[in-house]
């Protein structure tokens, strides 16, 4: 009894570890993108696709390689885009146990000129800009964005990991320092995820991505620096959305907001309220087979871990601006947000012998409850030096 005790309390401190192995399995596909003269093309967006729907950008290197790590096993499709060339797709790519790793033939994409006798000029914007000093996100031009959350937006974004505890790494480098509207947000881990699971992606306007942020942005963060943009309406007047959303699985979540703005002469105020319920739950199953020093079994150990978690949360931003002149603005901002989570974590273990007769069960029922609120209050004053009078 004292070993199968002890193999209980190990198998139960690997539960995490072999959860986050099954989550996420050692798949990659990778390739490399030339010009018609075999020399490497950088910067190129290369867009991973499911079903149609968008997974994850990124960019080429300087040697023109780009790779999607960390792939479950499916179905996948590859486009290639580079700015005057026509887009390239690659045929379907099956990853499975037998095709882990998957290297693709050299991309080839002709960038001259073509002649064209007509021109049509679409106002519609790139999912994601290369800059010189950032990568930005205009999150309003993928449709699949609607009803998610600035996290689902980032785990797109080229260059952005973002892991199954919500932590955000930029280029590799962890550290990020995540800001709102160029304001830093003083939150970081647990916060930090629920404070960006809870936001409507309908809210947001743009994300930039920097691995070598400006000056202003210094000593924020080693691994760079994320700046999450809120969208805000420079129309006259009073305007406002509505925006309701439902994803149904076996369980159902809601992500809804309403944001209004309205500007008269100086005044502009604006204001954003969200509601997000999040249902999840986690089935595991784990089975262990104890051997003698022949190969002969010694006892089996059978464990399913059920975790339920049910979350409400509502956000608040409002906040005034007043424009002096042309050149100089003050501000405030509040924010505010209420949250009040619970999971259930339901185990149970089954411990038979060598001929898998029961020889002991443990089940065990953990509940977890959580009520977190933060709320804050900024107050700014923007002077624009570089503008000129009249412009």
């Amino acid at each position: 009894m004292k070993f199968k005790l002890m193999a209980f309390l190990a198998v139960w401190m690997n539960i995490a570890f072999t959860f986050a192995q099954v989550q996420t399995p050692a798949s990659r596909i990778y390739g490399r993108v030339l010009d018609a003269e075999g020399k490497s093309i950088e910067f190129a967006t290369a867009a991973l696709l499911k079903d149609s729907v968008l997974l994850k950008t990124t960019f080429t290197e300087k040697d023109g390689v780009f790779s999607f790590d960390k792939l479950a096993y499916g179905k996948y499709l590859i486009k290639i885009s580079v700015v005057g060339s026509p887009i390239y797709k690659t045929d379907t790519l099956v990853v499975d146990a037998s095709h882990t790793v998957m290297a693709l033939s050299d991309i080839k994409i002709s960038t001259g000129g073509t002649n064209l006798k007509e021109v049509n000029v679409s106002g519609q914007k790139a999912f994601v800009e290369r800059k010189i000093d950032r990568t930005v996100v205009n999150v309003d031009a993928l449709i699949s964005n609607a009803g998610t959350t600035p996290l689902d937006v980032l785990s797109k974004s080229p260059g952005v990991n973002v892991d199954q505890n919500g932590a955000i790494s930029l280029k590799g480098k962890s550290g990020v320092a995540i800001f709102i509207d160029d304001k830093p947000t003083y939150l970081s881990g647990s916060d930090l995820e629920n404070y960006l699971r809870s936001l409507p992606s309908s809210s947001l306007d743009q994300i930039e991505l920097m691995t070598n942020p400006p000056a202003k942005y210094d000593a924020a963060g080693n691994g760079g620096v994320i700046n999450i943009k809120t969208k805000k309406t420079k129309s006259a007047g009073f305007n406002g959305g509505i925006n309701l959303s439902l994803n149904q699985g076996e369980l159902s979540r809601s992500n809804n907001s309403f944001n209004f703005n309205y500007r008269k002469d100086k005044i502009n105020v604006f204001g954003n309220l969200s509601y997000n319920l999040n249902n999840s739950f986690t089935d595991l199953d784990l089975n262990r087979k104890y051997k003698n020093n022949d190969g002969s079994a010694k006892s089996y150990f059978n464990q399913n871990s059920y975790f339920r978690r049910h979350g409400n949360t509502f956000n608040l931003k409002t906040g005034l601006d007043y424009y002096v002149s042309d050149k100089t603005t003050w501000g405030v901002v509040f924010t505010g947000m209420n949250r009040i989570s619970k999971q259930v974590n339901n185990n149970t273990s089954n411990l038979s012998n060598a001929s898998m007769q029961l020889d002991s069960v443990i089940r065990a029922e953990n509940i977890d409850q959580i009520k977190y609120q933060n709320a804050g209050v900024n107050l700014n004053y923007r002077h624009n030096l570089n503008k000129q009078e009249g412009s």
